[in-house]
């Protein structure tokens, strides 16, 4: 029978069992059932999607934010023969260089890379450029050195042109300031959003609340100041 419906009408129907049964259920039951109607052709349509968004994560940047919630790109992961291939995936997706470096560490090197198609000098290319958006996300003025070290170059040197790959790429909005050796972050796309960045984001929000209110602060003192008679 589940073989003859389309998967947005077995999800629905999933979904309707669930609250009929008064949730009885848990949501990982459902997500491997839904897991388990991802065929051969689902598991070999997910695994090119996939090799497509490594090779190229920037151009199609904002078409791949969900991929990893696709139950056809989860699968991945639960599939011997594309194990590492999704493990992969989540690096580009929200990893840094570290985490690429201690994949090829585990996975037999340049070899985990070669095995799908991927350049390993274009892959690291890519994830220095990722893992300094990653970085400006977290940080409104970055010290050249903590560049470099993400980015593991090896010379601060070298940091101004990844700043220029960067911004060239369309991910990142900066400026540098060479006298004080510091990037100045004015945008950058968030690739990863969890508790954590959501604990920052309010950090940032309680910052400019301060800010704002030592303005409005200020502003009321010059106003009665101005209105104040002269003596």
């Amino acid at each position: 029978f589940f073989r003859h419906i389309s998967f947005p009408i077995f999800f629905v129907m999933i979904l309707l069992v669930y609250f009929l049964v008064g949730h009885t259920c848990s949501i990982s039951m459902i997500h491997n059932i839904i897991q388990s109607q991802v065929d051969e052709a689902g598991i070999n349509a997910a695994k090119e999607a996939a090799i497509g968004a490594i090779r190229d994560p920037i151009t199609l940047f904002v078409h791949q934010r969900t991929m990893l919630t696709m139950p056809a790109t989860q699968a991945l992961a639960n599939n011997a023969a594309t194990k590492t291939l999704h493990a992969l995936l989540v690096i580009f997706q929200e990893g840094k260089l570290e985490d690429y470096n201690a994949f090829l560490k585990q996975n037999g090197g340049d070899k985990a890379v070669k095995d799908w198609g991927l350049d390993p000098a274009t892959s690291v290319r890519y994830m220095r450029i990722l893992s300094l958006c990653s970085l400006a996300a977290e940080h409104e003025e970055i010290p050249y050195g903590t560049v470099a070290k993400t980015l593991q170059l090896d010379s601060e040197k070298e940091v101004e042109s990844w700043v220029i790959a960067a911004v060239s790429s369309g991910l990142l909005s900066a400026k540098m300031d060479q006298l004080q050796q510091s990037v100045m972050v004015e945008r950058s796309v968030v690739r990863k959003f969890d508790m954590e960045q959501w604990k920052a984001l309010q950090s940032r929000l309680n910052v400019w609340k301060q800010n704002v209110r030592g303005i409005l602060e200020s502003y009321k003192q010059s106003s009665a100041m101005a209105q104040s008679p002269a003596v």
